[in-house]
């Protein structure tokens, strides 16, 4: 089983290697702020990214990527932004666990 110490590595590495986020809309990817990135209580790392689109438009992704710019982790969403001076935050949760198999 792992220890607390392998937990904290893995979540340091995560927390150290996303690299940034994009938001998509019609099919492009535009680049979004990472705002924190942080490990809670629990272990989960999260990331919050702020999109800010200053248009109105239909947000369809999300993604962060590392720092190598791969995707990390991507989610469909269907958020409609109405006004110019919208502004969307969006978080990615990481968390580890594992379980024994016999």
């Amino acid at each position: 089983m792992l220890t607390t110490a392998a937990y904290t590595d893995l979540e340091n590495y995560v927390k150290a290697r996303i690299g940034s986020a994009e938001y998509e809309v019609n099919g492009v990817w535009y680049s979004a702020v990472i705002v924190e990135s942080v490990i809670m209580d629990d272990g989960t790392v999260r990331i919050k990214c702020q999109i800010s689109p200053n248009q109105v438009c239909t947000i369809t992704g999300v993604r962060v990527k590392n720092t190598d710019g791969q995707p990390w982790a991507t989610k469909e969403v269907n958020v409609e932004i109405e006004s110019a001076a919208t502004h969307l935050l969006q978080w990615f949760d990481f968390l580890f666990s594992e379980s024994e198999v016999n």
